[in-house]
């Protein structure tokens, strides 16, 4: 078996290959730090509002274990755009035995998650007869978002030999052969992570990046949708290697100073959210999005099935605040 890293060998592996993430040009919510989020928060106490904390610092936030969902962390809209002045990456190491490599998983925080984005297509006999982009909001939206990259380090040569990252609570392992293929690598050793418009799901590369396809019918009429995850470059770039701080790393615990919020186990964003929106509106906004030309009334009954189909996925998806991050299930290695 080979031995772990050591705090010497992480802090080397983050120099080398710490990732610089690339956020969208476009993008209204922008990255900060956890200390400038609180010092702009409040703490809600949804058992007692006497107990509400404004602006709590990470010593005044509850620690373990949880009581259901009875504190939360909300912002004013002023707050939404976030600091990238105090963004940087909280880092937590992953080992345990019989490993043979490490994980250094780059977690960075957003004060707000943007809506979501659709590309919406109309099919005549199973061929893209319109296509246009509609704006989902308030579908995806809500405060606080945590996301993630992770390099894995071999222990015994210390070198890079992979990349996880994480898109939509979905973690994606690029190996060695798919690292030297699909990602940019900048000052040759550091790759460079795109953050998607708005969601901020990470991807190895610029594109639109489509997930949740569906497809409703097709013949004789149907549609066609994607939620876009649009990557881009000329916007904010984090250098996780000039910006990080080493939060968790069990196998050396006494070595690392972990803050005090990296065990408060409840959401960084209100509790209890719900979707206000119907299938029947829903399906308005769709039938727009293709233009008076697009808007077939054939299509009327595949609109209706595709919007039920959607609000299904935003229903089931977490729309409520972020969790908190040592309570995911990749902080504990499970990918």
């Amino acid at each position: 078996m080979t031995q772990p890293l050591s705090r010497v060998d992480i802090e080397a592996a983050i120099a080398k290959y710490a990732p610089i993430f690339q956020f969208h040009p476009e993008d209204q919510y922008q990255p900060c730090s956890v200390e400038w989020f609180l010092a702009h928060a409040t703490l809600v106490d949804s058992q007692d509002q006497k107990n509400n904390i404004v602006h709590p610092t990470g010593a005044q936030l509850p620690q373990g274990p949880k009581q259901a969902a009875r504190y939360y962390l909300n912002i004013e809209d002023s707050v939404k755009p976030g600091n990238p002045s105090s963004a940087k990456a909280y880092v937590n190491a992953f080992w345990q035995t019989p490993l043979t490599y490490t994980d250094l998983q780059f977690w960075f925080f957003t004060a707000y998650n943007g809506h979501a984005t659709a590309e919406f297509s109309s099919l005549v006999w199973d061929k893209v007869k319109h296509k246009g982009q509609v704006n989902l909001a308030p579908l995806g939206e809500h405060v606080g978002d945590w996301e993630y990259a992770a390099v894995r380090i071999d222990n015994a040569t210390k070198e890079l030999i992979g990349v996880i990252l994480s898109a939509h609570g979905k973690n994606i392992l690029y190996d060695k052969a798919a690292l030297a293929k699909q990602f940019e690598i900048r000052d040759g050793t550091h790759p460079v992570i795109y953050s998607s418009l708005n969601g901020h799901a990470n991807f190895p590369a610029v594109g639109p990046n489509y997930t949740e396809h569906r497809k409703i019918l097709g013949i004789p009429v149907g549609l066609e949708f994607n939620l876009l995850n649009t990557t881009a470059t000329g916007g904010l770039s984090l250098n996780s290697a000039a910006a990080y701080e080493l939060v968790a790393a069990e196998w050396i615990k006494d070595q690392v100073t972990t803050p005090d919020w990296v065990k408060y186990p409840y959401r960084w964003g209100p509790e209890g959210t719900v979707i206000t929106m119907d299938t029947r509106t829903l399906g308005e906004i769709l039938k727009a999005s293709l233009g008076a030309k697009g808007a077939d009334p054939l299509l009327d009954t595949p609109i209706v099935l595709l919007a039920s189909e959607l609000l299904h996925i935003f229903v089931k998806a977490d729309i409520n605040g972020a969790g908190a991050p040592s309570g995911q299930n990749p902080w504990m290695g499970k990918y």
